[in-house]
């Protein structure tokens, strides 16, 4: 069970995980003050997931959970390369010149799906856009997921460059001699319950559906695998369909649900040292708000209390999530 989760996006991690982790603070205690209700705690636990959230994303320069993105992009040039280092060589009609294969490092990573690219000679203003085919793009590197899901694993695997197809990306204009504009699918899906649900239901109303219901690049898997992470109660399903692609929708189950949960319990396909990170980032906060009878252990047993046991939590939480970095 866990508390109402205010309006917005889902934190990486809940009240009810950060309360159940072993970091031997008494969360119960926040904020401070003598007469603090139940709904001030909820309300300051849910405001520390949120602060903990944003600098995982800050610290990694993107956003970790799966999203829908419209990039600008300008080449060739350093993230935009045409020619050999991209592969394949053909002769193409579009611009009567043999062309080479394109490759462009976008922004954020792992890309799950390239849905569209679309370009225009950087010196045409206003711009007058041209799609490519479908099927003229791809990711360089899809995520290799696990348990029969599309979405990828908590490997920090899957690139965050596309490769596209010869004959729209040239040095015909010179350097940057082309805008370039890439709609892809990128990260881990991750949600919450926007309403209480009942043990035994195949659906389950969230708020955000984006990324659960694609298939992978490979064609072996439709629907991602994650879990409901309800403390005590937490249970893995598999999501076979969406309501709609990304927002507030319906996410269909291919099992029933063994347990009812309330609104605002996370359910999410990430990695679980990004949830370990952010307990870490919650946990240093806590230690820093003047209370000194909120102590944490460390791994040899002795208990910290100081500022410096904070830039510890801080510093191995970062650690945790290193890897996951975007270039």
């Amino acid at each position: 069970m866990t508390t109402p989760l205010p309006l917005g996006l889902a934190p990486y991690l809940s009240p009810e995980v950060l309360q159940s982790a072993p970091t031997g603070i008494d969360f119960s205690t926040i904020p401070a003050g003598d007469d603090i209700t139940p709904a001030q705690n909820a309300a300051e636990l849910w405001n520390m997931c949120g602060r903990a959230t944003s600098r995982v994303d800050e610290y990694l320069n993107q956003i970790l959970r799966a999203t829908v993105d419209v990039e600008l992009c300008h080449g060739p040039d350093y993230r935009v390369t045409v020619g050999p280092a991209a592969g394949g060589q053909m002769n193409t009609p579009y611009w009567a010149k043999a062309g080479g294969n394109a490759r462009i490092t976008l922004s954020r990573r792992p890309i799950l799906q390239v849905s569209n690219v679309q370009v225009c000679p950087n010196g045409q203003w206003p711009r007058q856009w041209t799609a490519l085919p479908a099927n003229w793009y791809e990711p360089e590197k899809p995520p290799v997921g696990v348990y029969g899901s599309s979405a990828p694993s908590g490997d920090a695997s899957g690139g965050q460059s596309i490769i596209v197809g010869p004959g729209y990306i040239s040095w015909c204009f010179g350097r940057n001699g082309f805008a370039i504009e890439v709609t892809y699918l990128n990260g881990w899906p991750h949600c919450s319950l926007s309403s209480y649900v009942a043990a035994g239901v195949t659906e389950l109303p969230v708020n955000d559906c984006t990324g659960w219901a694609v298939t992978n690049y490979y064609g072996t898997y439709v629907g991602a695998t994650g879990s409901i992470r309800d403390s005590g109660q937490e249970e893995a399903i598999h999501v076979t369909a969406s309501s709609v692609t990304a927002g507030p929708g319906n996410l269909t189950l291919s099992a029933a649900t063994n347990y009812p949960h309330q609104a605002g319990t996370i359910v999410s396909t990430m990695p679980r040292s990004i949830e370990e990170a952010c307990i870490k980032f919650a946990a240093a906060e806590a230690l820093t708000r003047g209370a000194t009878s909120t102590t944490i252990h460390a791994v040899g047993g002795g208990a910290q209390s100081s500022g410096g046991g904070a830039t510890q939590l801080i510093e191995e939480g970062e650690l945790l999530i290193h890897g996951y970095k975007a270039g």
